[in-house]
């Protein structure tokens, strides 16, 4: 975890690494903090849009051959408070699925908010996750973490670990200048980035588990080929199966009529 001064006050930009995240969802105290959390961190929601946001406002695309969900929302313009616009962030398919459970476990309507109408009661999970994390895990930097900074997590997780494209990510986060995202919500000074970039430049001397994006391109090519001749093989033993058993239901009928005469 890395804490960055704020430029212009107090207070810490907190930077998290997957497993400290992952951490942080575990000591949520309730389910409706883990959605918010989640909502946050993987489809990047401020802490306004995830207190409108509705299970009827999540949707799978219409356009052919995408299969992928977002959510309707209305966000704030960066640097300008008072305007908003509408914006369709990215949703994971296991959070959809961890949503509808959700609502269909309390009994909410599509057009209901997933969390209560009230800014104290997010802010008050938050606070009670952040404890419980530190408790649990002896390491009060969680104590600084705000829910701003899951949106930092979103960031800097797609960007340094998973290779979106930064203008990408700055639309689905609704930042409408890249470089200000780079500058508030990017950090790269984490062990695992830097040396999965060592990796990828040859340098390292020692191994490493990194696998280049045409790596992974040839393991799920690999992957898609192995299951193809399982399928064929498996279609092969039917079919073979299939024929047998006529061949042997025809020759129960030839006997028969021999018998028969």
């Amino acid at each position: 975890m890395r804490l960055v001064p704020h430029a212009d006050d107090d207070g810490y930009r907190v930077f998290m690494e997957p497993h400290e995240y992952q951490k942080f969802l575990e000591c949520t105290p309730r389910d409706r903090a883990e959605i918010a959390c989640r909502l946050g961190g993987e489809s990047s929601l401020r802490k306004k849009e995830v207190r409108d946001a509705t299970s009827g406002g999540i949707y799978k695309s219409e356009s052919p051959g995408v299969n992928i969900y977002f959510m309707r929302v209305w966000g704030k313009e960066t640097r300008k408070e008072e305007s908003k616009k509408p914006r369709k962030p990215w949703v994971p398919r296991s959070l959809v699925q961890e949503i509808d459970r959700y609502c269909e476990r309390k009994n909410i309507r599509p057009s209901e908010p997933l969390y209560p109408w009230s800014s104290s009661t997010l802010q008050n999970d938050i606070e009670d996750t952040r404890e419980r994390a530190a408790q649990k895990t002896g390491n009060n930097d969680f104590l600084k973490v705000t829910f701003h900074d899951l949106r930092r997590y979103f960031a800097t997780n797609m960007f340094y670990r998973q290779g979106v494209n930064i203008e990408f990510i700055a639309v689905l986060g609704g930042w409408e200048d890249p470089d200000y995202m780079k500058d508030e919500y990017l950090d790269p000074y984490f062990d695992d980035v830097i040396q999965n970039h060592l990796a990828e430049k040859g340098v390292l001397d020692v191994e490493t588990g990194y696998k280049s994006d045409s790596e992974k391109a040839l393991e799920k090519i690999d992957a898609l080929l192995d299951r193809t001749m399982t399928l064929e093989k498996t279609l092969q033993s039917q079919e073979q199966a299939s024929a047998e058993a006529k061949k042997d239901e025809n020759s129960g009928a030839n006997h028969s009529l021999v018998d028969f005469s």
